[in-house]
Protein backbone atom coordinates (compact mmCIF):
# COMPACT_ATOMS: atom_id res chain seq x y z
CA UNK A 1 0.00 0.00 0.00
CA UNK A 2 1.42 3.35 -1.05
CA UNK A 3 1.65 6.32 1.31
CA UNK A 4 -0.82 8.22 -0.87
CA UNK A 5 -3.39 5.41 -0.69
CA UNK A 6 -2.88 5.11 3.07
CA UNK A 7 -3.49 8.85 3.45
CA UNK A 8 -6.63 8.84 1.30
CA UNK A 9 -8.15 6.01 3.33
CA UNK A 10 -7.64 8.02 6.52
CA UNK A 11 -7.77 11.53 5.08
CA UNK A 12 -10.08 13.15 7.65
CA UNK A 13 -8.27 11.78 10.70
CA UNK A 14 -4.88 12.53 9.18
CA UNK A 15 -5.83 16.14 8.40
CA UNK A 16 -7.11 16.60 11.95
CA UNK A 17 -3.90 15.19 13.41
CA UNK A 18 -1.73 17.34 11.14
CA UNK A 19 -3.71 20.44 12.11
CA UNK A 20 -3.32 19.73 15.84
CA UNK A 21 0.41 18.98 15.57
CA UNK A 22 0.98 22.11 13.49
CA UNK A 23 -0.92 24.20 16.05
CA UNK A 24 1.11 22.83 18.96
CA UNK A 25 4.40 23.40 17.09
CA UNK A 26 3.36 26.97 16.22
CA UNK A 27 2.42 27.54 19.87
CA UNK A 28 5.85 26.31 20.99
CA UNK A 29 7.68 28.49 18.45
CA UNK A 30 5.70 31.63 19.29
CA UNK A 31 6.34 31.19 23.02
CA UNK A 32 10.06 30.48 22.63
CA UNK A 33 10.90 33.07 19.97
CA UNK A 34 8.35 35.89 20.28
CA UNK A 35 6.64 36.11 23.67
CA UNK A 36 9.14 34.65 26.13
CA UNK A 37 7.09 35.83 29.08
CA UNK A 38 5.74 32.99 31.28
CA UNK A 39 3.15 35.29 32.83
CA UNK A 40 1.49 35.76 29.43
CA UNK A 41 2.11 32.52 27.56
CA UNK A 42 3.81 29.22 28.36
CA UNK A 43 5.00 26.57 25.94
CA UNK A 44 3.19 23.25 25.45
CA UNK A 45 6.13 21.48 27.05
CA UNK A 46 5.64 23.56 30.22
CA UNK A 47 1.91 22.81 30.19
CA UNK A 48 2.69 19.10 29.89
CA UNK A 49 5.04 19.35 32.87
CA UNK A 50 2.37 21.13 34.94
CA UNK A 51 -0.16 18.48 33.90
CA UNK A 52 2.07 15.66 35.11
CA UNK A 53 2.75 17.54 38.36
CA UNK A 54 -0.95 18.05 39.10
CA UNK A 55 -1.69 14.48 38.11
CA UNK A 56 0.99 13.17 40.47
CA UNK A 57 -0.42 15.22 43.35
CA UNK A 58 -3.89 13.76 42.79
CA UNK A 59 -5.40 17.23 42.44
CA UNK A 60 -6.18 17.08 38.74
CA UNK A 61 -8.37 13.98 39.02
CA UNK A 62 -10.54 15.71 41.61
CA UNK A 63 -10.93 18.83 39.47
CA UNK A 64 -11.77 16.83 36.33
CA UNK A 65 -14.35 14.67 38.10
CA UNK A 66 -16.06 17.68 39.69
CA UNK A 67 -16.43 19.55 36.42
CA UNK A 68 -17.45 16.41 34.53
CA UNK A 69 -20.21 15.66 37.04
CA UNK A 70 -21.55 19.21 36.91
CA UNK A 71 -21.38 19.26 33.12
CA UNK A 72 -22.95 15.89 32.40
CA UNK A 73 -25.84 16.26 34.86
CA UNK A 74 -26.65 19.82 33.77
CA UNK A 75 -26.30 18.99 30.09
CA UNK A 76 -28.48 15.88 30.22
CA UNK A 77 -31.15 17.83 32.08
CA UNK A 78 -30.92 20.53 29.40
CA UNK A 79 -31.32 17.89 26.67
CA UNK A 80 -34.49 16.47 28.25
CA UNK A 81 -36.08 19.86 28.93
CA UNK A 82 -34.85 21.48 25.70
CA UNK A 83 -36.17 18.69 23.50
CA UNK A 84 -39.48 18.58 25.36
CA UNK A 85 -40.10 22.32 25.25
CA UNK A 86 -38.83 22.57 21.69
CA UNK A 87 -41.37 20.02 20.51
CA UNK A 88 -44.12 21.53 22.65
CA UNK A 89 -43.59 25.07 21.38
CA UNK A 90 -43.29 23.77 17.85
CA UNK A 91 -46.66 22.02 17.83
CA UNK A 92 -48.63 24.28 20.19
CA UNK A 93 -49.18 27.99 19.55
CA UNK A 94 -50.51 28.46 23.10
CA UNK A 95 -47.35 26.96 24.63
CA UNK A 96 -45.24 29.13 22.34
CA UNK A 97 -47.05 32.32 23.35
CA UNK A 98 -46.85 31.49 27.06
CA UNK A 99 -43.18 30.44 27.14
CA UNK A 100 -41.67 32.83 24.61
CA UNK A 101 -41.27 35.84 26.96
CA UNK A 102 -39.52 33.77 29.64
CA UNK A 103 -37.31 31.99 27.16
CA UNK A 104 -36.27 35.33 25.64
CA UNK A 105 -35.52 36.87 29.04
CA UNK A 106 -33.38 34.00 30.33
CA UNK A 107 -31.64 33.43 26.99
CA UNK A 108 -30.50 37.04 26.72
CA UNK A 109 -29.36 37.25 30.34
CA UNK A 110 -25.59 36.53 30.56
CA UNK A 111 -24.83 33.38 32.52
CA UNK A 112 -22.30 35.17 34.67
CA UNK A 113 -25.01 37.52 35.98
CA UNK A 114 -27.31 34.61 36.84
CA UNK A 115 -24.65 32.53 38.58
CA UNK A 116 -24.66 34.49 41.89
CA UNK A 117 -28.47 34.31 42.00
CA UNK A 118 -28.48 30.54 41.60
CA UNK A 119 -25.80 30.19 44.26
CA UNK A 120 -27.82 32.35 46.68
CA UNK A 121 -30.95 30.30 46.00
CA UNK A 122 -29.41 26.81 45.84
CA UNK A 123 -26.21 27.18 47.87
CA UNK A 124 -22.61 26.61 46.84
CA UNK A 125 -23.08 22.87 46.36
CA UNK A 126 -23.48 20.96 43.13
CA UNK A 127 -27.17 21.90 42.70
CA UNK A 128 -26.35 25.52 41.80
CA UNK A 129 -23.59 24.38 39.43
CA UNK A 130 -25.97 22.02 37.61
CA UNK A 131 -28.56 24.81 37.35
CA UNK A 132 -26.04 27.18 35.75
CA UNK A 133 -24.90 24.52 33.26
CA UNK A 134 -28.55 23.77 32.49
CA UNK A 135 -29.42 27.42 31.80
CA UNK A 136 -26.43 27.72 29.49
CA UNK A 137 -27.21 24.63 27.42
CA UNK A 138 -31.00 24.40 27.28
CA UNK A 139 -31.79 27.31 24.94
CA UNK A 140 -29.74 26.29 21.87
CA UNK A 141 -31.37 22.85 22.10
CA UNK A 142 -34.84 24.33 22.55
CA UNK A 143 -34.53 26.88 19.74
CA UNK A 144 -33.08 24.50 17.17
CA UNK A 145 -35.67 21.82 17.95
CA UNK A 146 -38.44 24.39 17.63
CA UNK A 147 -37.13 25.70 14.30
CA UNK A 148 -36.81 22.15 12.98
CA UNK A 149 -40.42 21.45 13.93
CA UNK A 150 -41.96 24.60 12.39
CA UNK A 151 -39.92 24.62 9.16
CA UNK A 152 -41.13 21.24 7.94
CA UNK A 153 -41.87 21.18 4.22
CA UNK A 154 -45.63 21.64 3.83
CA UNK A 155 -45.57 19.59 0.61
CA UNK A 156 -44.32 16.55 2.50
CA UNK A 157 -47.05 16.98 5.10
CA UNK A 158 -49.71 17.22 2.42
CA UNK A 159 -48.32 14.16 0.65
CA UNK A 160 -48.59 12.03 3.79
CA UNK A 161 -52.10 13.34 4.47
CA UNK A 162 -53.13 12.62 0.88
CA UNK A 163 -52.33 8.96 1.48
CA UNK A 164 -54.47 8.91 4.63
CA UNK A 165 -51.76 9.68 7.16
CA UNK A 166 -52.90 10.67 10.64
CA UNK A 167 -51.51 13.59 12.66
CA UNK A 168 -49.36 11.16 14.64
CA UNK A 169 -48.01 9.59 11.45
CA UNK A 170 -47.24 13.02 10.00
CA UNK A 171 -45.38 13.94 13.19
CA UNK A 172 -43.40 10.69 13.31
CA UNK A 173 -42.71 10.28 9.59
CA UNK A 174 -42.19 13.89 8.52
CA UNK A 175 -41.88 16.39 11.37
CA UNK A 176 -39.39 14.54 13.58
CA UNK A 177 -37.01 13.55 10.74
CA UNK A 178 -37.13 17.15 9.51
CA UNK A 179 -36.25 18.45 13.00
CA UNK A 180 -33.42 15.99 13.69
CA UNK A 181 -30.58 17.80 11.85
CA UNK A 182 -31.30 21.14 13.54
CA UNK A 183 -31.81 19.39 16.88
CA UNK A 184 -28.37 17.76 16.58
CA UNK A 185 -26.91 21.18 15.78
CA UNK A 186 -28.55 22.51 18.94
CA UNK A 187 -27.07 19.66 20.96
CA UNK A 188 -23.59 20.51 19.69
CA UNK A 189 -24.03 24.23 20.34
CA UNK A 190 -25.25 23.38 23.83
CA UNK A 191 -21.96 21.66 24.66
CA UNK A 192 -19.97 24.88 24.43
CA UNK A 193 -22.48 26.85 26.47
CA UNK A 194 -22.66 24.06 29.06
CA UNK A 195 -18.88 24.11 29.47
CA UNK A 196 -18.94 27.89 29.88
CA UNK A 197 -21.66 27.49 32.50
CA UNK A 198 -19.63 24.89 34.38
CA UNK A 199 -16.56 27.13 34.46
CA UNK A 200 -18.52 30.24 35.46
CA UNK A 201 -20.24 28.32 38.26
CA UNK A 202 -16.85 27.32 39.68
CA UNK A 203 -15.72 30.92 39.99
CA UNK A 204 -18.12 31.51 42.90
CA UNK A 205 -17.50 29.62 46.13
CA UNK A 206 -16.24 26.41 44.53
CA UNK A 207 -13.58 24.23 46.14
CA UNK A 208 -12.83 22.05 43.13
CA UNK A 209 -13.30 21.92 39.37
CA UNK A 210 -11.37 22.97 36.30
CA UNK A 211 -12.76 26.50 36.53
CA UNK A 212 -11.58 26.67 40.14
CA UNK A 213 -8.17 25.38 39.05
CA UNK A 214 -7.88 28.07 36.38
CA UNK A 215 -8.99 30.81 38.77
CA UNK A 216 -6.64 29.83 41.59
CA UNK A 217 -3.72 29.30 39.20
CA UNK A 218 -4.25 32.74 37.68
CA UNK A 219 -4.35 34.29 41.16
CA UNK A 220 -1.03 32.60 41.93
CA UNK A 221 0.45 33.61 38.54
CA UNK A 222 0.89 29.93 37.72
CA UNK A 223 0.20 30.27 34.01
CA UNK A 224 1.19 26.70 33.16
CA UNK A 225 -1.38 25.22 35.56
CA UNK A 226 -4.04 27.61 34.26
CA UNK A 227 -3.30 26.46 30.72
CA UNK A 228 -3.72 22.84 31.86
CA UNK A 229 -7.32 23.66 32.71
CA UNK A 230 -7.87 25.49 29.44
CA UNK A 231 -6.44 22.62 27.38
CA UNK A 232 -8.50 20.05 29.26
CA UNK A 233 -11.66 22.04 28.55
CA UNK A 234 -10.75 22.29 24.88
CA UNK A 235 -10.14 18.54 24.65
CA UNK A 236 -13.33 17.72 26.53
CA UNK A 237 -15.40 20.00 24.33
CA UNK A 238 -13.86 18.60 21.15
CA UNK A 239 -14.43 14.98 22.15
CA UNK A 240 -18.05 15.66 23.15
CA UNK A 241 -18.61 17.48 19.86
CA UNK A 242 -17.22 14.52 17.89
CA UNK A 243 -19.38 12.06 19.84
CA UNK A 244 -22.46 14.08 18.93
CA UNK A 245 -21.39 14.10 15.28
CA UNK A 246 -21.11 10.30 15.46
CA UNK A 247 -24.59 10.16 16.97
CA UNK A 248 -25.87 12.38 14.18
CA UNK A 249 -24.52 9.96 11.58
CA UNK A 250 -26.53 7.24 13.28
CA UNK A 251 -29.86 9.04 13.70
CA UNK A 252 -29.77 11.36 10.65
CA UNK A 253 -27.52 9.73 8.03
CA UNK A 254 -29.34 11.47 5.17
CA UNK A 255 -28.22 14.84 6.57
CA UNK A 256 -24.76 14.10 7.99
CA UNK A 257 -23.68 12.65 4.64
CA UNK A 258 -23.99 16.15 3.16
CA UNK A 259 -22.05 18.07 5.81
Amino acid sequence: MSLRTFYRQREKGADTLISIVAGVVLWQVVERLLVRNPLILVAPTDVWGAFLGLLGQGELQRHIWTTFLEFILGYLLAVVVGLGLGVLTGVSRLARDLLNPWVTIFYNAPVITLAPLFIIALGIGIASKIAIVFIGAVFPILFNTYVGIVTVDARLVEAVRAFGGTRVQVFVKVTLPNALPLTMTGLRLGVGRALVGAIVSELFGAKAGIGHLIYVSAQEFNTAAAFVGVVLLAIGGYLTFELLKLLERKVAPWYSARV
